[in-house]
């Protein structure tokens, strides 16, 4: 399927230039999609496996059990690293008990992008009260908020292994796994996207988060006729 692509808007930031595009297909399919230095990140389709950070996280926290026992949850801290098309951030809002989502974004005009092209893919999720803006560089916006979150959920680049961003590396090795394991609450848990398994990434990540999982994104995927990918969940230290 041949993609036309038009160029509506770009945003120089420090981990590289974004570009705004629309796309249209030969199918009639209209989109928008963006990039950082000619590397695609996100587009208006392809959605699943993103949306299934959230729900698979707060499964981990505890929540789905606390929804089988008819309990409502506390009030719950969100961080979504990277808005992107703003599907991540969509999925968060619609957990349960969710109090507050700060969203950490490299580039300000991602913000409007979402408002004026991404908002009926989203369900206009950016104007939501509940949502905190945090332009900068997810790495710093972690370390300035200690103990902040429930629940952490990161779609930054294009994964841990594939970045289109050099500058995002830090945030997946080791040093940066322990910034996000100091963002946690208690108990809290941290899910991060790939487009697929990365055995080195998961051996990292096990040595910061015991509990972790590498889980893929089948059942949220398959069923919207979409390729699977993977998402990393791992549990935070619970209180003593």
């Amino acid at each position: 399927m041949r993609l036309l692509t038009t160029v509506i808007d770009r945003e120089a930031t420090p981990l590289g230039e974004l570009v705004l595009e629309r796309y249209d297909a030969e199918t009639g399919e209209v989109g928008y999609q963006v990039s950082i230095d000619g590397a695609f990140l996100m587009a208006t389709h392809g959605c699943a496996s993103e949306r299934s950070l959230a729900p698979l996280a707060f499964a981990r926290l505890g929540g789905g059990d606390r929804q089988a026992a008819g309990c409502v949850p506390p009030p719950i801290d969100v961080l979504v690293g990277g808005l992107g098309a703003g599907h991540t951030l969509r999925a968060a809002l619609d957990l349960p008990g969710v109090a507050r989502v700060v969203v950490a974004e490299i580039g300000a005009r991602v913000f409007e992008w979402n408002r004026v092209y991404f908002a009926e893919a989203n369900g206009h999720a950016v104007d939501d009260p509940r949502v905190e803006p945090a332009v900068g560089d997810l790495y710093d916006v972690l370390a300035a908020r200690p103990g902040a979150f429930d629940l952490l959920l990161l779609d930054v680049d294009n994964g841990p292994g594939w970045l289109a961003a050099a500058g995002n590396a830090r945030l997946y090795d080791a040093s940066g796994l322990h910034v996000c394991r100091d963002a946690l609450k208690a108990g809290g848990v941290l899910a991060v996207w790939s487009p697929t398994r990365n055995p080195a990434f998961f051996d990292t990540l096990r040595g910061v988060f015991p509990d972790a999982l590498e889980i893929r994104t089948d059942d949220f995927s398959g069923p919207a006729g979409e390729i699977s990918d993977v998402a990393y969940i791992a549990v935070g230290d619970a209180l003593a």
